[in-house]
């Protein structure tokens, strides 16, 4: 080979070379960089596994009686993981939460209460609630029974929706209608507190799908020997009906230091009965309802 043939294919020798060096650059690279194998794996891993806990719930109809039950997200393989799961569930069932997404160490279980209701109305019947993540599936079967008056015909156990101007987050909304008026359950079980210290007004409201005949309203503010109304009780506040798109006072409170006021007025038919709140004894602090019970007369 002659001096100008070699001097033709030297080029291609360092050509190809080069390939190769880059190639090994580029593994070289791979193996220097920051080392993401021990994050996280993705969404849907096999050793991902759904069921609910129970597997049977039974409930009334109705916003404040409805239960609750945890989905239960099991992480059985050897790395952590990220995981979603979703659930879906019929219109005769109400889901706090239709989505779970959640980080799960190997080997680990997390359970996730969440809580269902049944509208009013809704006809008696088994129906499921279906969870899934990646290839895992779990049903809840839930059986829903129509609720039943009130035998003492409190209405209020039978709102179709209750709402508040706010809610404590270490309250629930549905305290103040759950039968339970026991001011030494206050906090633990049943009351509702507003959000908004010393900020006013405050209201409490309650709905139904159709109209009611209201002639009595019965207000349990916090009133134990731990915390009596003269220093923690609502004190001042409305009891007003909804009359047409406006708001009408049937009667006042004012300067209350008793646990129990019962408020009649002239009956009258209202689809939403509410209680505005303008003061408390405590500095003005906090609006408290233990029970609200509304009657017809």
């Amino acid at each position: 080979m002659n001096a100008f043939s070699r001097h033709l294919i030297r080029p291609r020798v360092r050509g190809a070379l080069g390939v190769c060096g880059m190639a090994s650059a580029l593994l070289a690279g791979a193996v220097v960089a920051p080392a993401y194998a021990a994050a996280p794996a993705a969404v849907g891993v096999e050793a991902v596994t759904v069921a609910t806990d129970p597997t049977q719930l039974d409930m009334e109809t109705g916003q404040c009686r409805g239960a609750s039950f945890n989905v239960q997200m099991t992480n059985s393989g050897d790395t952590p993981v990220y995981a979603d799961a979703t659930l879906s569930a019929p219109s005769a069932l109400e889901l706090q939460r239709t989505m779970i997404s959640t980080y799960l160490p190997a080997g680990y279980t997390r359970d996730v209460p969440i809580p269902v209701t049944s509208p009013l109305g809704t006809e008696a019947g088994t129906y499921r609630v279906r969870v899934e993540s990646g290839d895992s599936k779990a049903t809840l079967r839930v059986t829903v029974t129509p609720s039943a008056p009130d035998p003492s015909g409190n209405l209020a156990l039978s709102a179709t929706r209750v709402s508040a101007s706010s809610t404590h987050q270490r309250f629930k909304l549905c305290g103040a209608v759950d039968g339970d008026a026991d001011s030494s359950h206050w906090s633990t079980s049943t009351g509702w507190n507003d959000a908004t210290s010393r900020g006013w007004p405050d209201w409490f409201r309650l709905q139904w799908a159709t109209p009611q005949t209201v002639g009595r309203v019965r207000m349990q503010t916090l009133d134990s020997t731990a915390n009596p109304a003269s220093r923690y009780g609502l004190r001042d506040y409305d009891v007003q009906v909804l009359s047409g798109s406006e708001w009408q006072t049937v009667a006042s409170v004012r300067g209350n230091t008793q646990g129990l006021i019962n408020s009649t007025f002239t009956p009258v038919q209202t689809t939403s009965v509410r209680i505005l709140a303008m003061s408390s004894n405590g500095a003005n602090d906090y609006s408290r309802i233990v029970e609200l019970g509304v009657f017809g007369s």
